[in-house]
């Protein structure tokens, strides 16, 4: 099936520019929302609150008790003094107005009453609503004003309507007011968000800039230059991870040569041996009365190779990361003798004895994958019988720690050099020091015991002393429910 291709119309895209992108949206967002929205509902808001304000005060100036008046030149006097000081309070102008329409006391009207009708004017439903809004009684007032019309009790000697007229420019100041506030809040919500993003870009994306643009150009076999990033935070170890990597990778070839020389040689040493001997055999140079013994060395050379061949083949299966184990409980005590067994003949051959200090005389039941622990046990041991002297010995022991047994394998043999400690768990290691003791060897066993420790999740780890031996020790869990 043919692949699409991919068309980048935009260039590419960055985190930075992602950020930077969604900073301007809500900017825009935010300002279209304060310039469309935001002054109308401020608006709204003061309107409410200052028709309610309106009204309460109107109710409190009814139920003062100015209903029984009798309104004559001196009561009006009277009245209008007390209007005066209550539009102050309420910053409004008060008007009363008759039934019949007309207006009998006006707080802005100093000298006398302005005769003024309503009814007249045509002017005469907003009485009857409570609240207008914009209003300006038919051009009687000299701006529009929000109306407050509350009715007074009707007695014999009076009856119309409480008026208070508050001026619309107070509401639109009002509303400016709050309005430039809430502008000052958003335009310091606004610079925050902008010093929180150039400290983003400064704090977080400058150095992420430089661990890709540094890790971008890692490469197999070439010399990578580290990536310096000067800071305690998590993108300095990160910076310091992937200068481990890319040493790690810059060194590959280095590693691969290793390996073919490793692996060369190896294979090399016994093809070798098993051409020189059956070029012997074809050139009739070896007696017939010892066909068996180079028969038998022929043998051993091909073991050999074989071992190699399938100790090569399982590390590769571990490197595919898909190690099955078998998990069950078993005794380790018991797998150690069947391991002392299979090497005792080994063993005598050379008078090395083995000394056995274990946690407890009965079982010591673990959890793991037996066959693969007893091989752990025997590539542990087989070393430890290669590197001992003639007539010394070897000491496995078992502790429980913790909820762990910890079995160790100690040998008394010449011990491995305090620089090749960390390399002896690299396939077809083998230090100069040990290569004179190790004729047969692969160099992969410690590996393989590596990889199935790593795949049991516990450790393995080694203390050596240069001329006076080694111990391994690895660790499993505890079977607690045997």
């Amino acid at each position: 099936m043919k692949k699409r291709r991919r068309i980048h119309i935009f260039g590419k895209t960055t985190l930075i520019k992602k950020l930077l992108a969604f900073y301007l949206v809500i900017v825009v967002v935010s300002f279209y929302f304060m310039l469309a929205v935001g002054r109308n509902y401020i608006y709204e808001q003061v309107l409410t609150e200052t028709t309610s304000s309106l009204q309460g005060a109107a109710d409190r100036l009814v139920r003062s008790g100015i209903t029984g008046e009798d309104f004559t030149a001196k009561s009006l006097k009277k009245l209008t003094t007390s209007f005066d000081v209550a539009a102050k309070a309420a910053n409004c102008q008060i008007l009363i107005i008759q039934d019949n329409g007309d207006i009998i006391i006006d707080t802005e009207q100093k000298t006398k009453a302005p005769y003024y009708n309503v009814l007249q004017h045509g002017e005469s439903t907003f009485l009857h609503k409570g609240a207008t809004y914009d209003y300006t009684i038919g051009g009687y007032l000299s701006t529009p004003c929000l109306c407050i019309s509350t009715p007074l009790f009707k007695s014999e000697k009076f009856h119309g309507f409480l008026v208070f007229a508050h001026a619309n420019s107070f509401i639109i100041n009002r509303t400016d007011y709050y309005y430039k506030i809430l502008l000052n809040v958003y335009y310091i919500v606004i610079g925050l968000l902008l010093l929180t993003y150039i400290g983003l870009y400064f704090f977080c994306f400058i150095p992420l800039k430089k661990l890709r643009a540094g890790s971008k150009d890692f490469a197999i076999g070439r010399d990578n230059p580290p990536i310096i990033i000067h800071s305690n935070d998590e993108y300095g170890e990160m910076a310091e991870t992937l200068n481990v990597l890319g040493e790690e990778l810059s060194k590959f070839d280095e590693y691969q040569r290793k390996f073919l020389s490793g692996i060369s040689h190896d294979f090399r040493s016994p093809l070798t041996s098993i051409h020189g001997y059956l070029q012997a055999f074809k050139e009739g140079m070896i007696p017939p009365e010892e066909a068996a013994h180079y028969y038998d060395i022929l043998i051993a050379e091909t073991d050999r190779l074989t071992k190699l061949t399938n100790q090569i083949i399982e590390l590769n299966s571990y490197d595919r990361d898909n190690i099955l184990l078998s998990v069950s409980s078993f005794d380790i005590h018991e797998t150690i003798h069947k391991v002392m067994d299979a090497l005792d003949g080994r063993a005598v051959s050379r008078n090395i004895n083995y000394i056995t200090e274990l946690a407890n005389e009965g079982p010591l039941m673990v959890r793991g994958d037996a066959e693969k622990i007893h091989q752990v046990l025997f590539n542990l041991m087989e070393n430890a019988l290669k590197f001992s002297p003639d007539d010394s010995y070897i000491t496995i022991r078992t502790s429980v720690k913790k909820g762990k047994a910890f079995i160790s394998i100690r040998d008394t043999g010449i011990g491995i050099p305090k620089n090749d400690l960390n390399s002896i768990w690299d396939r077809f290691y083998k230090s100069d020091h040990s290569r004179g003791k190790d004729k047969t060897g692969t160099g992969l066993g410690l590996s393989i015991c590596k990889e199935i420790m790593t795949a049991h999740k516990e450790m393995i780890d080694v203390v050596s002393t240069e001329g006076v031996g080694s111990t391994f020790t690895f660790r499993l869990p505890i079977d607690k429910e045997k």
